[in-house]
């Protein structure tokens, strides 16, 4: 009885811990899902990853901006001085977001001046942020050499030229008497009369 007992304990405190640590292990990835920026810990309440106030909605906005910022960044190797425009935006958004956390606990008139004036600055980090995906974009796409024809002109080039030789089989086919319908045959063109004789031979029957 003393064993089923102790085993029981045993279980509960096991059970216990289980969920202690699922706990804060589900509250360190929501504080750290909550952060404006990935690798620098906010101050700000982990509510406001869904609260309407207006701290909290510029609190996510400023995520969003840098999660644009860092996405685009890692999709452009071939511009590294994204790198640096994402790296100082993210201090920005940061030293914003700590600036938000202490508005937010200002109460009254002095409290939505404060919140006014950071929701410009917020706007100017989303600017820079759309600014850096546009740059990313940019720098995938194909670059045309100046002079050089894009894959349309090639093309316009190759129909022009399929065009030049069907006129030329036409004239070759009408050249040497020929005579049928040919997939090359001009339309325009009129069609020949076959019950004419060739020049210098007399009609049947015409003696």
């Amino acid at each position: 009885m003393a064993e089923l007992l102790i085993a029981l304990l045993v279980v509960m405190l096991f059970s216990v811990l289980l969920a202690v640590i699922g706990l804060a292990l589900g509250a360190r990835a929501l504080r750290k899902r909550n952060r404006v920026s990935p690798d620098v810990a906010t101050n700000a309440p982990t509510s406001w990853l869904g609260a309407p106030g207006a701290g909290a909605r510029l609190h996510r906005r400023l995520r969003t901006a840098v999660t644009v910022a860092r996405s685009a960044c890692a999709t452009a190797p071939s511009a590294p001085h994204l790198v640096d425009l994402t790296t100082e935006l993210e201090r920005e958004a940061v030293a914003l977001d700590t600036h938000l956390v202490v508005a937010s606990r200002v109460q009254g008139k002095q409290g939505r001046i404060q919140m006014a004036t950071l929701a410009q600055q917020v706007r100017k980090v989303e600017q820079v942020a759309s600014q850096v995906s546009l740059l990313a974009a940019q720098s995938q796409a194909p670059m045309i050499a100046r002079g050089e024809g894009s894959a349309l002109d090639d093309l316009a080039r190759q129909l022009d030229r399929l065009e030049q030789a069907r006129h030329e089989v036409t004239e070759v086919e009408t050249a040497a008497g020929v005579h049928r319908v040919s997939p090359y045959a001009d339309p325009t063109r009129a069609t020949p009369d076959l019950r004419k004789p060739p020049r210098g031979q007399a009609m049947p029957g015409n003696g």
